[in-house]
């Protein structure tokens, strides 16, 4: 396996990543990894969530014969640019400058690009597949087809109900703050109404910073739409134990899609794509991060990736 540290620019912003090589030489099939929301680095790393997702992949695929490419967001990392003054279509711009990047490079086969997308980028690679129709493929995991309003409001009433029925000295110290300053559910629609009357591109809501312009952009997005006008194959995995997306949404995928889809709901997965075999709740992602990513999913990919490159 090879690491190469490379740069690409979209628009003026320098956006830097590793190119991930098979040893071999010759040029091989390519995986574009798109991350979910954030800071992220490459790896899909920010501050105290290390998830080491894009690196553990790109090197099982390099080992497999498959390159990658995973590259810091903009105003992450190395990458120049300014995170908090981004929004949902300058990731997009971002996804279509490494793409470029890729569809010239002489270790990539040209019509063997792929896009994977976790979380976000399960929004984004079908809305990149509609302009680059030589996209061989997608792959979206815990990825969902819903508008992000009804994702996020969702989300709150979860992690609502997880403290309010769950034990533990952590819960009881979260319920009393709830008391104090309002529950998840409330807050969300209070900082829903906030972004919406906002024409900044962020502001702070008790003392934390809201990627305001990203907000209102990717609120807008209807992913029902542009996944019904994707025409490539498509891999759909998400975890029984996700609780930021809805599973069974890769079954609506399936439904949308104009191309072939393959899709599967692994048991136990999480959308740190780590297995949990308690009951899911946010409060545990640390304990999580402490395992290794699902090999069932790794192994998933690339029986899919083989598949579709052996039919190109």
């Amino acid at each position: 396996m090879i690491e190469r540290e490379v740069s690409f620019k979209s628009g003026g912003v320098k956006l830097a990543g590793t190119l991930c090589l098979p040893a071999d030489a010759g040029s091989f099939p390519c995986v574009l990894m798109i991350h979910g929301s954030g800071p992220l680095d490459r790896n899909e790393n920010t501050r105290g969530l290390p998830l080491n997702a894009f690196n553990t992949i790109a090197r099982y695929l390099a080992d497999r014969g498959i390159a990658s490419l995973r590259y810091d967001k903009r105003g992450t990392g190395r990458s120049k640019g300014r995170y908090w003054e981004a929004g949902f279509y300058d990731f997009i711009q971002d996804v279509k400058a490494a793409y470029d990047y890729l569809a010239s490079h002489e270790r990539i086969r040209q019509g063997l690009i792929f896009l994977l997308g976790h979380s976000e980028g399960g929004y984004i690679a079908p809305k990149i597949s509609l302009t680059y129709t030589s996209v061989a493929g997608l792959i979206l995991i815990a990825a969902t087809v819903q508008r992000l309003e009804k994702v996020l409001l969702a989300q709150s009433a979860r992690f609502k109900e997880d403290v309010a029925q769950g034990s533990g000295f952590k819960r009881s110290v979260i319920r009393f703050n709830f008391k104090l300053f309002g529950d998840p559910q409330t807050a969300q629609a209070a900082v829903i109404g906030k972004i919406k009357a906002s024409d900044k591109a962020w502001f702070r809501y008790k003392g934390q910073r809201v990627n305001a312009k990203w907000f209102r952009e990717i609120m807008e997005y209807d992913p029902v739409y542009t996944m019904q006008n994707v025409t490539c194959p498509v891999l759909a995995i998400n975890g029984d134990k996700d609780i930021q997306v809805d599973p069974r949404d890769v079954l609506k995928i399936a439904e949308l899609a104009r191309g072939e889809v393959e899709h599967h709901i692994i048991p136990n997965m999480t959308h740190l794509l780590r297995l949990d075999y308690g009951t899911p709740s946010l409060l545990e992602y640390n304990r999580l991060l402490k395992r290794d990513i699902d090999r069932s999913m790794l192994d998933i990919i690339v029986t899919w990736l083989q598949r579709i490159i052996v039919s190109k």
